[in-house]
């Protein structure tokens, strides 16, 4: 969940401008990527830069490696999500 309507406002803003040119701006990539704060905005951006390599016969390497970033970033979290549940279940 963003953290305020702003602050989602910032986001969409970024999406657009991503979505809106043939190729999407390494500027812009970085902003969506410092502006994450949840799962869904992470799956959004992930969406976005698959979509974009799938739409290219040579896909950017750079774009790939941003999208693996974030989905190993993803899986982290479900790693540290499930050890915590593990350990409140343990410790009652």
């Amino acid at each position: 969940m963003p953290v305020n309507s702003a602050h989602q406002r910032y986001v969409d803003y970024l999406f657009a401008q991503a979505s809106a040119g043939r190729y999407p701006s390494h500027q812009i990539l970085k902003r969506i990527e410092a502006a994450i704060t949840d799962r869904e905005t992470a799956e959004r951006y992930v969406d976005l830069l698959l979509s974009e390599a799938e739409n290219q016969r040579f896909p950017s390497l750079r774009m790939l490696d941003r999208a693996n970033q974030i989905v190993t970033r993803m899986a982290a979290a479900d790693v540290i999500e499930r050890l915590d549940e593990e350990f409140e279940a343990a410790n009652g």
